[in-house]
């Protein structure tokens, strides 16, 4: 079941709320407030989040990125075009190994990673900085801002669809990046469905949290 209305939306970051989970305010110059939903919990039942906070990043997709005008634009999902994929992009997007699992579950969840995001996001709503939503938009916002692959079949999963936030300071080129994963996903994921393949490990486990 791959990720509905996939792609990237390009906006100025307002403010962030949380509420229960983490929620961006943005404009895209249409004229309507539009929001990001930030799942900082899996409804599986180990409900850790696993996130890559990236204060310079280098990656030659933001070749695509600035160019682009304000707004969604839905993207192929093939791994091209606009594309995200964790587990396929090319050079790599995250090191799995790398990866900061939360502990804490449950109520906790939102708090703690809010700790962890603050200062890239008043960074950027500070300096108006541009910024770039991977994930599902569903008309007036974008959810599913996460890795969208690596899960069990029930949940949705798709190849090339995965979700990041990409904020671009326009003061001195540099870019940032935010990625967001769950820990009860796994790696390889199969290559139509996304879904996760059997004999894989779990992110926690790649990042050393969990027992191999």
């Amino acid at each position: 079941m791959p990720i509905s209305n996939y792609g990237v939306w390009k906006a100025q970051t307002l403010l962030q709320d949380e509420s229960p989970h983490i929620t961006l305010k943005f404009s895209d110059g249409s004229g309507k407030g539009k929001e990001a939903a930030i799942n900082v919990a899996s409804t599986d039942s180990d409900t850790r989040l696993v996130y890559w906070l990236q204060r310079q990043w280098d990656h030659p997709i933001t070749q695509d990125l600035t160019p682009l005008a304000d707004g969604f634009h839905k993207a192929s999902g093939s791994g091209t075009d606009l594309s995200l994929d964790y587990v396929r992009t090319t050079p790599a997007l995250v090191d799995f190994k790398a990866g900061q699992v939360l502990d804490d579950n449950g109520s906790n969840s939102t708090t703690n990673i809010l700790d962890q995001l603050e200062p890239i996001l008043n960074d950027a709503i500070s300096a108006k900085a541009d910024i770039y939503i991977f994930g599902s938009s569903y008309g007036t916002g974008i959810h599913d801002i996460h890795m969208n692959q690596g899960s069990q079949p029930r949940f949705a999963n798709g190849i090339g669809e995965d979700g990041a936030i990409v904020f671009h300071y326009a003061s001195d080129g540099h870019f940032e990046a935010v990625f967001l994963a769950f820990a009860s996903q796994s790696i390889p994921t199969n290559d139509q469905t996304g879904a996760a393949e059997s004999g894989g490990q779990t992110l926690a486990q790649l990042a050393g949290a969990d027992s191999s």
